[in-house]
């Protein structure tokens, strides 16, 4: 079982496309308060699984300095922190700053689609469920571009080949 952190972005957008479930099948899911305080904000009720775990004086500190400086958004800079200081196996975003500022900080970054893909590589869902995840995905919240689209499809198809 992995430890993941995610911030509002991946809970928000797997809750849209139906796919919230594959989460808990990847390991244990962390949340930090603020980021809580968001999907409460945007979903009937927070997941039984999603662990609310608060920043320690250090993280919290690196936190507002991120904010601060312009350089990620509050619920970003919450989970990245958590993710950084908890040595997280998966740091779960799909906010493009907090993406690179996990990859320079050497965190493991996946988004939604990576964790609709690594559940249909896992085999932990079928092609044609997989699929309607990826739909659901590109009909939710979720920005994508057309090249994403076009690749998560075309992994998608490697996978079951």
């Amino acid at each position: 079982m992995k430890r993941l952190v995610a911030d509002t972005g991946p809970v928000l957008h797997l809750h849209e496309a139906g796919a919230l479930d594959l989460l808990p099948l990847i390991g244990e899911i962390f949340l930090t308060p603020l980021v809580a305080a968001e999907l409460r904000s945007r979903i009937p009720a927070l997941p039984k699984w999603a662990k609310v775990q608060a920043l320690s004086s250090t993280a919290q500190e690196r936190e507002v300095e991120w904010r601060s400086a312009g350089l990620l958004h509050g619920g970003e800079a919450e989970a990245l922190a958590l993710a950084r200081e908890s040595k997280t196996d998966w740091f779960l975003t799909d906010d493009a700053a907090a993406r690179l500022m996990a990859e320079s900080l050497n965190v493991e970054v996946h988004g939604s689609i990576g964790v609709v893909l690594w559940a249909a590589a896992s085999r932990l869902v079928k092609k044609p469920e997989t699929e309607l995840f990826l739909t659901g995905l590109e009909k939710s919240s979720l920005w994508m571009s057309l090249k994403v689209r076009i690749e998560a499809r075309a992994a998608l198809e490697k996978l079951f080949a």
